[in-house]
């Protein structure tokens, strides 16, 4: 089991989809329902994050569903693309995609996300994407007493600034592969 999570835009659900398809996981997408449920309301990703900070009921319905299907398929090969999978499955591979600040907003800019078109320029792509990374990271370590953003909760920190999303679906296999083989010594 792998869990994937790191800084907005960095590729995480694109690297997911990839080691799904590629290596035969299957890929559970926690952020496609938080994105969801953000529509549904009709409000952006940054200001659901607002209204779960106030009310914890989503995120514990989230999350107690991510432990669950850890807990019960946890012999199966599965990729969660999450936030805080890492947290809730904790006998799994944890990835951390890292990006940079400059890099986040080019490609949110570039991409063919429909909230990109409220954003002016660059910087205004950019605060939006930090504050939502802070809402993010103050509100499970409210829950949950985790920084999210610890490179420490992690077994394999990497960057997807200069590689192509298949040549780092690639590197994290090759290090899960290293992963399950120390786990049975």
């Amino acid at each position: 089991m792998i869990t994937i999570t790191g800084k907005p835009c960095s590729g995480k659900s694109t690297v997911a989809k990839i080691l799904a398809s590629k290596y035969g996981f299957e890929h559970i997408a926690i952020g496609n329902i938080f994105k969801e449920e953000a529509n549904k309301r009709g409000i952006t990703i940054e200001e659901f994050n607002k209204l779960c900070s106030s009310d914890s009921s989503f995120d514990q319905l989230i999350d107690n569903e991510t432990a669950r299907i850890g807990r019960d398929r946890a012999n199966e090969k599965l990729i969660f693309d999450s936030r805080m999978a890492w947290h809730f499955v904790p006998h799994s591979f944890k990835v951390y995609v890292d990006l940079s600040e400059d890099e986040m907003a080019n490609r949110l800019l570039n991409s063919d996300r429909k909230d990109k078109y409220i954003y002016k320029n660059k910087e205004s792509a950019l605060n939006s994407l930090l504050n939502r990374e802070k809402l993010e990271i103050e509100r499970y370590n409210k829950l949950y007493n985790v920084n999210m953003a610890d490179p420490n909760n992690y077994d394999l920190v990497i960057s997807s600034e200069n590689i192509s999303p298949e040549a780092l679906a690639d590197i994290i296999y090759s290090e899960y592969l290293k992963y399950i083989e120390n786990s049975k010594k």
